[in-house]
């Protein structure tokens, strides 16, 4: 299984941003929320996460025994076009909400470990990568608190 004991719980504070943004007919920014849903996506955690669409959790990658999500708002929420960035941690789960645009790096991520940002399908990684990142999914990009802010 993929999950792992946590040292550290996961401050509140501590949320990221993703986001799904609709191009015309050419379908999400992210593409991976199109597909189905499997055991591995599925949050451990299902608590105070009013507002989250629970079965549109899909899994992006683990390090370090955090674990990074991306999901959609519940229908209904008047947030179309919206996606989430889950960060699940021990007994905590960080998230926030926020668009993205095509070709732009989303809102990125800090705490006193790493800087982490979502990413949509198109994106020049190789800008990312330069500047110290790590790509831990197509969608995700991680670079460690000592590399720099």
């Amino acid at each position: 299984m993929r999950r792992s004991s946590s040292r550290l719980l996961l401050p509140a504070a501590w949320s990221g941003a993703a986001v799904l943004a609709l191009t015309g007919c050419t379908g999400p920014v992210i593409g991976l929320l199109d597909r189905e849903q499997t055991e591995q996506d599925v949050l451990t955690i299902r608590t105070d996460l009013d507002g989250i669409d629970l079965d549109s959790t899909r899994f992006l990658a683990e390090r370090d025994g955090v674990e990074y999500f991306a999901a959609t708002p519940v229908d209904g929420t008047g947030a179309e076009g919206i996606v989430c960035l889950l960060v699940e941690e021990g007994i905590g789960v960080g998230l926030e909400c926020t668009p993205l645009e095509p070709g732009t790096a989303g809102p990125t991520i800090r705490d006193s470990r790493a800087t982490v940002v979502l990413l949509p399908d198109t994106f020049d990684r190789a800008s990312l990568t330069a500047d110290g990142f790590e790509l831990l999914h197509p969608n995700l990009a991680l670079r460690p608190a000592e590399e720099g802010a």
